[in-house]
């Protein structure tokens, strides 16, 4: 299932295209023709939650839409934006707080210190992706470290790059990272789409996304248990040393130390994915 961390439905900014403007049932026709199945609605230093409403009804359950902003973050004069995405089941709570920090300020003029996003927002447990690198307006290392000190889920933030390249190579470094379509014009969704993040495990919701995040053990069993499966029984080595090993229908990947033998491991001809 693919996923869009990073949407746009509304012109708020004198910057933005006119092409993110979009109507509801129009949204919900360009979506569900695409294999994307989770959509964060991310608008710049707003939250629509009437659109928000109208979205999530003409779409019914075939996506999950789940309600976010990106704001206009400064730290010592720089300016970079941070994307807040919280659980539908906070989106009238998330309305009413964006409503009281954005009250008589205009989209163009907003912005905030990343305390008071923290004071304002993580009380709703949230999830946030912050511009990083070549992703601009960045959000700097130093105001990454701030939010991971004062956060209470700080496997919840997540490094926002411009493609799966970039997210791979830190990912392969330990960092999360991730990237979304930062939608300009709706008529090149459709296309768009394809290159989207895809997640390997089904995710049913956003908390479920949140448990996946702080790699809760049972979760991710809960998760695995669904996927097709199948035990199998090897002898990959010279000494006949049997292995039983579970496979997924997916990517398996063993991990292990050097010199363990996993690369004697072959399964009808396919290699697997080792790290160690």
């Amino acid at each position: 299932m693919k996923i869009d961390i990073h949407v746009h439905t509304k012109k708020t900014k004198s910057g933005d295209a006119n092409t993110r403007e979009i109507a509801p049932k129009r949204f919900a026709e360009i979506v569900t023709s695409t294999d994307v199945k989770i959509i964060a609605i991310t608008n710049h230093n707003i939250f629509d939650i009437k659109q928000y409403n109208d979205i999530r009804s003409e779409i019914n359950e075939a996506v999950q839409i789940w309600p976010g902003i990106e704001l206009d973050v400064v730290e010592n004069d720089r300016r970079g934006h941070l994307i807040v995405i919280v659980s539908p089941n906070d989106a009238i709570t998330f309305s009413k707080t964006v409503d009281s920090l954005t009250k008589d300020v205009t989209p163009d003029e907003f912005t905030i210190s990343i305390d008071d996003v923290l004071n304002k927002f993580d009380i709703l447990e949230p999830v946030y992706i912050a511009h990083y690198n070549q992703k601009k307006p960045n959000i700097t290392d130093d105001d990454i470290n701030k939010i991971l000190e004062r956060t209470k889920h700080k496997n919840r933030v997540i490094k926002e790059v411009t493609n799966s390249i970039s997210a791979g190579i830190y990912i392969s470094h330990g960092y999360s990272s991730i990237y979304g379509s930062d939608l300009q014009d709706w008529d090149k969704y459709q296309a768009l789409s394809s290159e989207l993040p895809e997640l390997r495990l089904p995710v049913e919701s956003f908390e479920q996304f949140c448990l996946l995040l702080d790699k809760d053990q049972k979760t991710i069993e809960t998760v695995l248990d669904r996927k097709t499966a199948e035990n199998i029984t090897i002898q990959p080595f010279e000494d006949n040393t049997t292995l039983n090993l579970k496979i997924y229908n997916d990517i398996n990947v063993f991990f292990g130390s050097k010199g363990t033998g996993k690369s004697k491991i072959w399964i009808n001809g396919d290699r697997f994915i080792f790290y160690g």
